[in-house]
């Protein structure tokens, strides 16, 4: 058993299979806090409460571990009172967010719920990974699950991520572990949902909207997080907490001279 503190959180809300999959296995290698939303609070990006109070209280999860289930939390809100409060006496080694229902490749972390919890983990001075399986309904999440504990245990293959301000988004195909064709180290892609917007008006003549999409085929770029899922390995990506984009840095500098205040 690793000698390790690890605190769990996700954006389905902490009944979710997936959150449960993944504790039942981590608590065979380490030491598991549970702090996670009440209820589902998918494309929750990286909101924070600020104007509400947040009750919490002690659940028996279906696993049959008791975890901490913020009422109405966000995943960030679930992050800051895990580290905060509840474990502040025995902080985290690593904080896991997920397993998400459904994966979060290219666009989709700019809105991901499951990636900002480990980002706000990231900012709070932990190793954080953000999991999603790569199913909208069901899949196996044990495949998944197991997966996060190999990489738990691969100590070295993570332990300079804070000194590098990354998480790993990590994504897993949503087959048998025994069909996964092994691991690719990828980068963003583009791949995003096709976003559209429906208009309704009600009886009372009042008007609504109902926001979906609908996923479009994965890139055939071989290097993307998108095109590695596609060939059923487990992709993972080093996400910055940096959003600088670097490589138009010179330009924009060379050409700001031109700008006048008037």
């Amino acid at each position: 058993m690793l000698n390790k503190i690890i605190l769990v959180t996700n954006d389905d809300g902490i009944e979710s299979i997936g959150i449960n999959a993944l504790v039942k296995e981590l608590l065979k290698i380490a030491r598991v806090t549970v702090v996670a939303p009440d209820r589902e609070k998918s494309a929750s990006s990286h909101s924070l409460t600020i104007d509400g109070i947040l009750p919490i209280r002690e659940i028996t999860m279906p696993c049959g571990y008791k975890g901490f289930a913020v009422i109405d939390g966000t995943p960030t809100d679930c992050v800051l009172i895990g580290v905060k409060d509840i474990m502040k006496e025995d902080p985290p080694d690593l904080l896991i967010s997920g397993i998400n229902q459904g994966a979060n490749l290219g666009g989709d972390i700019l809105y991901s719920g499951t990636v900002a919890a480990a980002l706000e983990g990231l900012s709070q001075g932990i190793t954080s990974f953000a999991v999603s399986l790569d199913s909208l309904k069901g899949g196996f999440f044990d495949t998944a699950a197991r997966v996060i504990v190999k990489i738990v245990q691969s100590e070295d293959f993570y332990k300079n991520l804070l000194q590098e301000r990354s998480i790993l988004n990590i994504n897993v195909p949503n087959f048998p572990v025994e069909d996964l064709a092994g691991f690719s180290i990828t980068r963003q892609g583009y791949l995003s949902y096709q976003n559209y917007v429906e208009k309704f008006t009600s009886p009372r003549n009042r008007t609504y909207y109902w926001i979906g999409g609908e996923r479009p085929p994965h890139e055939a770029e071989e290097d993307t997080d998108s095109f590695a899922i596609s060939g059923k390995k487990v992709s993972i990506s080093p996400i910055s907490a940096d959003l600088t984009n670097y490589s138009i840095l010179p330009r924009l500098r060379k050409l700001s001279s031109k700008l006048k205040i008037p």
